[in-house]
């Protein structure tokens, strides 16, 4: 089976049963993976299910919608598809996930997609990628197929699923590392009817339980207390803003927590469009369908508490309740205020459904399409400073100015979607727009202090798909400022160091690349990409995480702005610090291993909101060492190997703050203060010596803990 990766990790969940309906020997799949090439960390599973419902309890691993990607700033418990119809005059609606306080579970009520033993396959358009494929539509397409015919999982039946619409479901998820693409994920969900019954009045929701959290606060709420703190709305022409155009999309926020750290972010569900009978069936191509004799459907929202709501807000319980909340209009004038103010007073847990219908009928073997795009965007900066806990109205940090990012980000999963159109033949070409050169190759390396930057030359020769022309201008050089990791924002709070454009053709600064040009290309060990350009970046401090990165623009056209690659496409975590101690065995003090910082006072200034989440350093470490750390009477507290050609960070601190893609100084190794039986120590003074694992060599010293 492919691996599934997410950054650097390889993390798979599978779960194989039996399950008889039409064939006894089938294999029940399920399998969780994640978006890793874009800064939004969606989760996705073969059996219909969005997002990753324990990771509120358990940080570290997979995301579930996580914007900017390891911020631990989350946007999603657990969303999926409902199918509904009226088959053979009766009601059928088949859920792929509905309100359960444990999310997703194998044969649960209302859990009624399942997977015949298919994985996950993973396809890219990026050349260099071990999934590339000419046939990909994307960076990295996420593929799989689910059912909802079985009627049973490991011989046991679904609770509450006897009449299937025998609907399959193949699922497409398409995702790009582009800069204005980095907050969209965009999900192609084509659906075969394979009964022998015709659907009529069809309809397609997609249920989401939505809450925006940061789950690496300290002291973070629990239970319900989690989830009440969240303000809804919708994006149509009032709820969009001035200029009234209708996104269709449905909205949430953090609307009453003291989260801190904190980043104020909004995240989104847009029914982009569909495909049905050739047609594009949507509101937005109302005069198409009607051209084509088909009456226009509605997109429309709908909202229930998670708890004991009552009339509009009250939770459909069963199939006849989810028919009529997907074909009725909800009251949402009478409501706005309501769903965007009640998280103030901590009852704001809404339960959201987004509805595209009624398709007239589906025939059996027919198949029609409906493309969903998950949206996520930080405020603008004059609303990151803002506690949603303490301000008096929703207006202060809901409102057409800070929904502007989130809005700029629809509307580009709307662009993507809508694609080029042919002038000549009419066809359309869905995901085609202008794009900007090929990511840079980078490579960073470490000396004293000093990181020095290189990259090739690859983005120069890129060609615009839709234009044609290369069109690159020039790179910019990012890092992050020292901090920028404790705050959640180390992928968005990165500044421009510099840039270097084409000169002579009136646009930037027209600097060229001399000062950054080799005059020879230069390649490193196991490393055949040819370096063409070299930036030093002087004052890196030690035990600090910066993110550097390199980007590639292009000039843009009449219609387009000029385009950029997204910071986040080739990112390096860089961690500064004394190189490999080679010369382990002087007695020179630049030689000397030691700790750092030294007393160590509770909250030094990189420690994460958590006990868990403390650190300090040893520094000279040669390159494969044994550290032991001892009491004043002997006994040994910890013990911890370190070999620098493995070494990326082994404690919470990392799992926390940081993310994939580490580059280490190599002499140097974190510890978290915990001792083996990860306890936290206390005060005082503590003993460590350092054994040179090849020479065989002890270096001893001590440090101090202040609490």
């Amino acid at each position: 089976m492919k691996q599934i990766r997410y950054g650097l990790a390889a993390i798979v969940a599978i779960l194989l049963f039996s399950f008889s309906h039409t064939d006894v020997n089938a294999q029940f799949l399920f399998e969780r993976t994640a978006v890793e090439v874009s800064n939004l960390g969606i989760s996705y599973t073969n059996v219909g299910t969005v997002g990753r419902p324990n990771v509120r309890n358990q940080p570290v691993g997979l995301p579930s919608m996580e914007f900017p990607r390891d911020s631990g700033t989350e946007h999603l418990f657990e969303a999926g598809i409902w199918l509904g119809a009226i088959v053979d005059g009766s009601i059928r609606v088949s859920t792929s996930a509905v309100t359960n306080p444990s999310g997703y579970s194998t044969g649960a009520a209302g859990f009624e997609f399942t997977n015949d033993g298919i994985p996950f396959n993973e396809l890219s358009t990026l050349s260099d990628s071990p999934d590339f494929s000419p046939t990909a539509i994307s960076h990295q397409d996420l593929i799989t197929e689910f059912t909802d015919r079985n009627t049973t999982v490991g011989g046991q039946p679904i609770s509450g699923h006897e009449n299937p619409l025998f609907a399959d479901v193949r699922f497409e998820s398409y995702n790009w590392n582009f800069g204005f693409t980095e907050g969209l994920s965009i999900v192609k969900y084509e659906i075969t009817n394979n009964s022998s019954s015709e659907w009529t009045d069809f309809y397609f929701s997609m249920y989401s339980d939505m809450v925006t959290r940061n789950i690496n606060a300290p002291n973070i709420e629990t239970g319900s207390q989690f989830f009440n703190k969240g303000g809804t709305g919708w994006l149509d022409e009032e709820g969009r803003g001035d200029d009234g155009e209708n996104l269709y999309s449905l909205y949430v926020f953090d609307r009453g927590s003291f989260d801190s750290p904190r980043l104020n972010t909004h995240a989104a569900i847009s029914i982009l469009g569909s495909e049905y009978r050739d047609v594009e069936f949507h509101p937005r191509r109302a005069e198409e369908v009607e051209d084509a004799g088909l009456p226009v459907p509605t997109v429309s929202p709908d909202w229930w508490l998670f708890g004991a709501g009552t009339g509009e807000f009250s939770r459909p319980s069963d199939d006849v309740d989810r028919y009529t909340r997907m074909s009725s209009p909800w009251p949402l004038d009478q409501n706005r205020v309501r769903l965007r103010e009640d998280g103030e007073g901590g009852d704001g847990n809404f339960i959201q459904l987004t509805t595209i219908g009624p398709f007239p009928s589906v025939e059996p073997g027919e198949t029609l399409t409906v493309y969903v795009s998950f949206v996520a965007a930080l405020m603008p900066d004059q609303f990151q400073s803002l506690i949603p806990g303490e301000i008096g109205n929703a207006d202060e940090i809901d409102n057409p100015q800070s929904r502007e990012n989130l809005v700029t980000n629809i509307d580009w999963a709307f662009r993507l979607f809508d694609g080029q159109v042919d002038e000549e033949t009419g066809e359309r070409t869905r995901f085609l727009v202008p794009e900007p050169p090929d990511i840079p190759r980078m490579r960073v390396e470490l000396d004293a202090g000093v990181a020095s930057v290189y990259w090739d030359r690859r983005a120069e020769d890129s060609v615009d798909p839709v234009t044609g022309e290369e069109d690159f201008a020039g790179y910019r050089l990012y890092r992050t400022k020292v901090g920028d990791d404790l705050r959640g924002a180390l992928t968005t709070g990165v500044q421009m160091l510099r840039e270097w454009d084409v000169p002579g053709d009136g646009r930037g600064f027209n600097t060229g690349f001399d000062e950054v040009r080799l005059e020879e290309p230069v390649t490193f060990p196991g490393d055949d990409t040819e370096y063409h350009y070299r930036f030093d970046i002087p004052g890196m401090l030690s035990g600090w995480q910066y993110l550097i990165s390199v980007t590639a623009f292009d000039r843009g056209d009449d219609r387009t702005p000029p385009l950029e690659t997204s910071v986040s496409a080739n990112a390096v975590r860089v961690f500064p610090g004394t190189a490999v101690n080679e010369n382990f065995s002087s007695n020179a003090e630049e030689h000397r291993v030691g700790v750092y910082p030294n007393p160590y006072r509770v909250n030094a200034a990189w420690d994460g909101s958590s006990t868990l989440s403390r650190k300090i350093h040893f520094y000279n470490l040669p390159r494969r060492a044994q550290i032991r750390v001892y009491t004043l009477a002997g006994e040994i507290v910890a013990q911890m190997d370190h070999d620098s050609d493995t070494y990326q960070g082994d404690i919470r601190w990392f799992r926390e703050l940081s993310g994939s893609n580490r580059l280490m100084s190599g002499g140097e190794h974190a510890w978290d203060l915990l001792s083996e039986a990860n306890q936290s120590l206390s005060t005082g003074l503590y003993l460590y010596t350092v054994q040179d694992r090849d020479s065989g060599e002890v270096q001893r010293g001590r440090f101090a803990i202040i609490k």
